[in-house]
């Protein structure tokens, strides 16, 4: 983590071998890297790209589509709810409206449910019916008449994949982005720093390649109607959609059914769902890459559900699987209910308030950066000797943190 980007992000090494190499991110990878380089391990990361650190909300689909999915719940909701203690300003539980057709079998598996949530600490599911509540009119009138309403999670995706890297590199794994291998001979990888172009060739005992959620595609739609705040599940025929309004936009998830569905069909099924046009459906973006390692790894990991993490890691490394995950929280509070989360950004904007920083933007910050905020607050203040703009002061206070803590090699 070298705050200048010209240096060799090798200099950091201080091993040339290692008993597990990632390569590339995503959540479930970096949470067995960390796992494992508490067990001891000599572990590395290494990512062809840089790291994501903007905010990408995801959410978790544990409300059962059926009753054959029920004993799967309560390890997924005691999972989640660890999740949260551990990063109570990246996940979070919200309310979510799925919209589903049968009132009969939508009842029957609502009342399954809350058995398990009463005892897992959830709140309670609800049916719903679209005509008693207006702000769901315009689904109504597609065709969706009835609905549960059910507590999901919302994870900060990218942000915890950023703090479970810190996490696994002050137990002593090598991170590193904009690195590339270039050659596999035997156990060795020869590595290239593409800033720099220094190379350096290390041993790695079992190569694991991480790569996206191929079910998973994100893009964004125009919709007539946008009175609804909750997010909203749909089922289609071809994916799980779930759309929630992110500035200003409808942004769509679409956890596609089979894996290699054909996105142009997916976004056309979608469109057919809600009576949309092509032109109402917007891409999101350029999609995550896979890279192909010049080495056949020993395991390709996807970005498995956040919900999930846990039975796929128990699979893969048992010896690790039941570790906690990284405490990313202020070390002097105790309590994290989301009440006392939003007390305490509350009091930390007070603190900064005479940086002129805007209040919504700076609840925006402390969600993303929790307990950073106060470094990121202080290095503000410093910044005022040399300018008066909150928005300049605190692009630099961040420019700042990301180059010293989190590989921004600019």
């Amino acid at each position: 983590m070298k705050e200048d980007g010209l240096t060799p992000i090798f200099n950091d090494f201080n091993t040339p071998g290692f008993d597990v190499v990632f390569l590339g991110v995503n959540l479930p990878g970096v949470l067995a890297a960390y796992r494992l380089a508490s067990a001891g391990k000599r572990v590395a990361v290494f990512c062809a790209d840089d790291f994501a650190r903007h905010d990408d909300f995801r959410f978790t689909r544990i409300f059962p589509e059926n009753m054959k999915q029920l004993p799967s719940v309560g390890a997924q909701l005691g999972q989640l709810g660890q999740m949260q203690q551990s990063a109570p300003h990246l996940c979070v539980q919200q309310r979510m409206a799925w919209l589903r057709g049968n009132a009969i079998a939508n009842r029957l598996i609502t009342q399954a449910y809350n058995q398990l949530a009463v005892r897992n600490h959830s709140e309670k599911a609800g049916t719903l019916k679209l005509r008693e509540y207006p702000e769901f009119s315009f689904f109504e009138k597609e065709g969706f008449p009835h609905g549960i309403l059910c507590r999901e999670y919302r994870y900060n995706h990218s942000r915890l994949v950023v703090e479970w890297l810190k996490a696994a590199s002050q137990k002593g794994a090598s991170v590193g982005n904009f690195v590339k291998p270039v050659h596999a001979g035997g156990s060795g990888l020869l590595l290239e720093d593409l800033l720099t172009h220094d190379t350096r060739q290390i041993e790695a005992g079992k190569v694991i390649q991480l790569i996206p959620d191929p079910g998973v595609l994100v893009f964004n739609a125009s919709l007539p109607n946008r009175d609804w705040k909750n997010p909203v599940r749909i089922s289609g025929e071809l994916a799980d959609y779930i759309l929630s309004q992110e500035n200003e936009q409808v942004r769509v998830l679409a956890y596609a059914k089979n894996a290699v569905n054909d996105e142009q069909a997916v976004h056309e099924a979608f469109g057919r769902l809600l009576s949309l046009s092509r032109k109402d459906i917007l891409p999101a973006g350029k999609p995550e890459s896979t890279s192909t390692p010049p080495v056949k790894p020993d395991l390709t990991l996807p970005d498995y559900p956040a919900g999930e993490m846990n039975g796929r890691l128990l699979e893969l490394f048992p010896e690790i699987a039941h570790r906690t995950f990284p405490d990313i929280w202020f070390p002097e509070e105790d309590n994290r209910h989301i009440s006392q989360v939003f007390e305490l950004a509350q009091r930390k904007f007070y603190e900064a308030k005479q940086t002129d920083i805007d209040e919504t933007w700076f609840m925006e910050l402390f969600y993303r950066f929790g307990p950073a905020i106060d470094e990121l607050t202080e290095q503000a203040y410093q910044l005022m000797q040399t300018t008066r703009d909150p928005h300049e002061l605190w692009q630099q206070s961040i420019r700042m943190y990301t180059s010293r803590n989190e590989w921004a090699r600019n």
